[in-house]
């Protein structure tokens, strides 16, 4: 079934199409396209549109439906489509099936840096070698056979298209239980298990931060039929995020313990551990840790700044300040996420902590 629930008249201004658009990286968005003059609509199933700007054009309709996004779509032109949602090649062709291209000056596809095969030189840079991974990695297949979808689609038909390549993305509204984990720990009072050693390099990219990247490539030709990295400008080790988190979160570090048992006030206690030494399997692991611990993700940014003009505006500290004030106003109880330390407290006892 789709429903359009449209209530802003055409006015002169661009009309920009963003598929999702009402958990995290979409509000974020639209409210950057409406700040850039463009009448924007957002299409997805409804069930949290109430979170959309004020001014934003909705249509209900499960993408995953293609007669019913032929449908919904029929009639309607857009200068600029952003596919927030597609994580499976069928996502992708469904869509350009639906699309009216007539008006079209830019698809933009928000694809993953998973797609990048292992490598021995660092950073990754957009030219490199891109690929199949195999077992574990069907995120980052998907979207590598997404990608060849569209890059296709630019070279056989003029679809003008960028894809965007995040790492990890936080901020308010974060739908993936990441940054709100260790919020929940360290209100909490208790230890941050890290797997190995901590010094495993990773980098963070701030929501509005992406939002902002999107919407610089518009207008851009030169970015038709490009990718782009986006990550924060700066790296960090595993144990320097915790730190960071702890900083956030600040004076109410241990607030729920009722006692700061662990560490002291804004320095959390890390325990770092080896899953093999007590017994946890790849699946375990990540109940305890939702990031990548055994190798680095270093990224190269530098043709988005040098093509779009692009600029970091968040650092890792003050994005992190901004998602735990969004945690702690409120935003903790309306994501649902289940704290649970059973797990913790097992390998804790395993190590004699």
């Amino acid at each position: 079934m789709a429903v359009s629930t449209d209530r802003v008249a055409s006015d002169g201004r661009p009309a920009a199409l963003v598929i999702g658009g009402s958990r995290f990286v979409g509000p974020a968005l639209v409210r950057q396209l409406q700040g850039a003059g463009y009448r924007v609509s957002v299409l997805n199933r409804g069930s949290r549109n109430d979170s959309l700007p004020s001014g934003v054009a909705t249509i209900v309709c499960d993408r995953k439906d293609h007669t019913a996004l032929r449908q919904v779509l029929a009639g309607r032109a857009f200068e600029a489509v952003f596919d927030v949602v597609a994580y499976v090649p069928q996502d992708t062709l469904g869509l350009l099936a639906a699309l009216d291209r007539s008006r079209l000056r830019h698809y933009v596809h928000i694809s993953t840096c998973s797609v990048y095969l292992p490598a021995d030189v660092w950073p990754l840079k957009e030219h490199f070698a891109r690929g199949l991974r195999g077992p574990g990695n069907d995120y980052g297949d998907n979207k590598f056979l997404i990608e060849e979808i569209l890059f296709g689609a630019y070279r056989d038909d003029g679809l003008p298209v960028t894809i965007i390549r995040p790492g990890y993305i936080y901020g308010p509204r974060n739908s993936v239980y990441r940054e709100a984990f260790y919020f929940d720990r360290l209100v909490a009072g208790r230890p941050l298990l890290v797997p190995g050693d901590g010094t495993t390099i990773t980098q963070f990219g701030y929501v509005d931060d992406l939002a902002a990247l999107l919407v610089a490539v518009l207008g851009n030709e030169r970015a038709i039929g490009e990718a782009y990295n986006f990550a924060g400008e700066y790296a960090v080790t595993l144990d320097g995020y915790m730190v960071a988190a702890a900083e956030a979160v600040g004076g109410d570090f241990g607030r729920d313990a009722g006692a700061k048992t662990w560490g002291q006030a804004g320095k959390p206690c890390i325990v770092h551990f080896d899953p093999q030494q007590v017994g946890l399997g790849p699946g375990d692991v990540r109940m305890v840790f939702p990031y990548k611990w055994r190798e680095h993700t270093l990224r190269d940014t530098e043709k988005a700044r040098v093509q779009l003009g692009y600029r970091e505006a968040s650092g890792l500290a003050a994005g992190l300040r901004q998602a735990y004030e969004w945690y702690a106003g409120g935003g903790r109880a309306e994501s649902r996420f289940a704290a649970d330390f059973r797990l913790e407290d097992e390998i804790l006892a395993r190590l004699g902590k």
